[in-house]
């Protein structure tokens, strides 16, 4: 089981008491595509070995800024985002996004980026959860040595471009299973009735239509199968965490994805649990 320090929940910011690579921006686009993910990951690896980033972390006293994070609640990147974010006693605050209208990221359209997450740090906006976890890379005392080496860089890739991926298809392959993934909604305090059932049902209809065009581009024949084939992949990485004796940035991200989707869990989640060593290690 992973262990946040100062007793921090790893749950989602929604869920808390509060309202839930490396100084280098990195291109963004709004698509995740595979170029943009090894260009994250190929910036990440250079930075981190770098002697000047070596020497800037040993001898850095400033506390990290504090960031604004504009999420949904159910997003497998927002969650993985948030759990490093935890992990690395990073203080944050969430806003909840409306998934129908998006009405809060429209004082952020400047640069036509509508996607989440999307972080405020220091009056700067990031746009992306590689970016957001790669400024944080730079700046906080990382847990210990190899933390966020290359391979666990290279494992923190794998849970965008592979994990996340197959669980959206998995959370919302029938409108049933699409509109219990939808009933956080229920528990937002900053909309108002109509837009919780607006966004909740037409939301869940709109992730059930394009659950099939995610599966078609990724090349998923059988959503149940694809899933439980990425945790088998996972699962041969654990000793017994992907990091070795301790977590690594890795493990905390792909711990985040499900633990942020806690809520919304349903045979799939069982499914994953039982392969291998995963639930032992999710714990």
């Amino acid at each position: 089981q992973i262990i946040f320090p100062h007793s921090h929940s790893p749950l989602p910011a929604a869920h808390r008491t509060t309202t839930p690579h490396i100084h280098i921006l990195l291109p963004t686009s709004p698509k995740r595509s595979m170029s943009l993910s090894r260009l994250s990951l190929l910036s990440q690896r250079s930075l981190l070995r770098s002697p000047s980033f070596l020497a800037s972390r040993s001898l850095s006293s400033s506390s990290p800024a504090p960031c604004t994070l504009y999420h949904y609640t159910i997003c497998p990147f927002c969650c993985k985002t948030k759990s490093i974010l935890t992990h690395l006693s990073i203080p944050y605050t969430t806003v909840e996004v409306n998934p129908l209208t998006k009405s809060q990221l429209k004082p952020l359209e400047d640069d036509g980026y509508k996607k989440v997450p999307i972080a405020l740090i220091g009056g700067s906006k990031v746009n992306g959860s590689s970016s957001i976890i790669s400024e944080y890379l730079s700046s906080s005392p990382l847990p210990r040595p190899g933390y966020a080496d290359e391979d666990a860089l290279r494992w923190l890739d794998w849970c965008d471009s592979h994990l996340a991926v197959r669980i959206y298809p998995a959370l919302t392959k029938d409108f049933s299973s699409s509109l219990q993934a939808f009933s956080y909604l229920d528990a937002v305090p900053t909309f108002t009735p109509f837009e919780k059932a607006s966004a909740k049902y037409v939301g869940a209809l709109a992730m059930v239509m394009a659950s099939g065009k995610i599966a078609k581009k990724y090349n998923i024949t059988d959503v149940d199968l694809s899933l439980l084939e990425a945790a088998q992949t996972w699962e041969e990485q654990l000793q017994p965490f992907q990091g070795g004796d301790e977590p690594s940035v890795a493990d905390v991200g792909v711990y985040g994805v499900f633990k942020g989707l806690e809520n919304a869990k349903g045979e799939w989640f069982d499914k994953v649990m039982g392969v291998g060593n995963v639930g032992e290690w999710y714990g």
